[in-house]
């Protein structure tokens, strides 16, 4: 009896604790909704303060990802741009690379046409020189009797000639039709100023010359502006004192110096025209009297033209371009080897054997001496006249 009530006695104290528990419990959950407390003992108003802070905040990192978003589109926008400037870059240097590898081609093209053209020119000097030999119009019909191989040789060379000289104006042709620079409308203009010399011309020489004209009319044009142009350039890069030809006029093109070379052509032509007693022409009998006409006439002949002086030029050029270490020496070396031109004189008048004399021009308005008798007074009148005969008296005494 003794155990029982104890242990109900203890059961009752743990269930009274428990109520008490509770009742507490109860208590302060009553006196937090009055008071406006949680369970950590923060007031309500601290909880919406948080609540509205934590709002911005969630507010103020969508504003930041729309501002990082703008600067991404930015920076893929410029990237884009600049992607296709260095697209249009590349292909501005492949269009230019393509640029330069045609103007490279054009140029070893005009080099390799102008290496041959020097080499033709080369193989015709001794043609030039050797035509100058050959018999001339007026002489031509003793030489060319009809029906012998002489006559029929005249013929042949005659007919091959013609031939080269179409075959060089129809290549010239072909390179002015390639070029665009050089148009129809300009040769029209010069040739319409020849129409009237055209019209003048007879046989088939005359008419080889009218078209020679008519395609050095063509070119006139295009030639004066490269070069003109290419003379500024030149200029430009290397400095006026780089030039020390005879062109250096200042503030002038080189088309204008030619042409103010060329204003008296006459003088040039009689500076390539020769003698034809040093030529020895056929036909040409060379007299060795110092009074013949041939030595005492300081003009040439018209029908003979020597050009060495351009050929020279040109093989100097030449040289250069090929080595311009020994082309000083080649040129001069080829000068040593050329023929000296002899002066025309009679070697059988040496040691007096012949006389010599110049034959002196005639004299205009001039009138021989008249002889004529003084009187005997007359020496006596110059002597009072002048005083001599009181200067004598007076001697004497």
């Amino acid at each position: 009896m003794g155990k029982s009530s104890k242990r109900s006695r203890d059961m009752d104290e743990d269930e009274s604790s428990q109520e008490e528990v509770e009742s507490d419990y109860l208590e302060e959950m009553m006196d937090g909704e009055e008071g406006g407390s949680d369970d950590y003992g923060n007031s309500q108003e601290e909880a919406d303060s948080d609540h509205l802070e934590y709002m911005e905040e969630g507010e103020g990192d969508g504003r930041d990802d729309e501002q990082q978003n703008a600067e991404m589109e930015e920076l893929e926008r410029q990237y884009q741009h600049l992607q296709h400037e260095e697209q249009d870059h590349l292909k501005n240097l492949k269009r230019h690379k393509d640029e330069d590898a045609l103007k490279g081609q054009a140029i070893k093209n005009q080099k390799a046409l102008w290496d041959k053209t020097l080499e033709f020119r080369f193989l015709l000097q001794k043609v030039f020189s050797t035509s100058n030999k050959l018999p001339q119009e007026s002489i031509r019909s003793s030489f060319c009797i009809p029906g012998t191989e002489v006559d029929q040789a005249y013929s042949d060379l005659i007919s091959s000639s013609k031939q080269t000289l179409n075959c060089m104006l129809e290549l010239q042709e072909v390179l002015l039709e390639n070029n665009p620079s050089i148009t129809q409308d300009d040769s029209r203009k010069e040739s319409g100023k020849h129409e009237v010399l055209s019209t003048n011309l007879e046989g088939d020489g005359d008419e080889d010359w009218l078209q020679i004209h008519e395609m050095h009319s063509r070119i006139a044009p295009f030639r004066n502006i490269s070069v003109d142009k290419w003379q500024r350039k030149t200029q430009v890069t290397t400095g006026a004192a780089a030039f020390k030809g005879k062109l250096q006029a200042f503030n002038q093109n080189i088309s204008e110096q030619v042409a103010g070379y060329l204003r008296d052509p006459d003088k040039m032509i009689k500076r390539m025209q020769l003698k034809a007693s040093s030529v020895g022409v056929f036909g040409k009998v060379s007299e060795s009297d110092g009074t013949s006409k041939e030595d005492t006439n300081t003009d040439g002949d018209p029908e003979l033209i020597d050009d060495s002086e351009f050929y020279q030029q040109l093989l100097k050029e030449f040289l250069e371009s090929c080595d311009p270490t020994s082309s000083e020496a080649a040129f001069y070396a080829l000068r040593k080897m050329q023929t000296k031109k002899r002066k025309m004189v009679d070697r059988r008048a040496s040691k007096s054997r012949k006389i010599r004399y110049n034959v002196h021009e005639k004299i205009a308005n001039f009138m021989a001496p008249v002889p004529m008798v003084l009187p005997a007074m007359a020496p006596k009148l110059f002597e009072n006249l002048f005083g001599l005969g009181n200067r004598k008296s007076t001697s004497a005494a």
